[in-house]
């Protein structure tokens, strides 16, 4: 279990820092200026399933959700855009300061968190 867990974990880092097109991690600024609207569907993607373990791990090793997402919803890459846009739309100061950074993880993380909160 310790293995899968560890294993869990480098995949997510490693998703983190790679896309799968091989191209630099996509800044704010190369998301919202890219002309094709799923040239980075596979890194959202890939951050999409590293939020994931990171929430069940979390779980796993301290009774914590990150977010509340029902287990068997799946969100094309349309609504994790829609997700990432509303968030960059509501705190747009913040993503607009920091345009070069590749926040697109935290884009979608703090959307998950603002759509599937844990009332509990």
């Amino acid at each position: 279990m310790a293995l899968q867990n560890d294993y869990k974990k480098l995949v997510f880092i490693f998703l983190l820092f790679t896309n799968f097109a091989h191209s630099a991690v996509p800044t704010i600024e190369d998301y919202q200026s890219a002309d094709d609207p799923i040239a980075h569907e596979a890194y959202i993607y890939g951050l999409e399933r590293g939020l994931e373990w990171a929430n069940e791990y979390t779980f796993q090793k301290h009774s914590f959700e990150i977010y509340c997402k029902p287990r068997d919803l799946s969100l094309s890459s349309k609504q994790l855009r829609k997700i990432i846009d509303q968030e960059i739309k509501n705190n747009i100061r913040f993503y607009t300061k920091y345009k070069d950074a590749p926040l697109l993880g935290l884009a979608l993380r703090n959307g998950y968190i603002t759509n599937y909160p844990c009332n509990k």
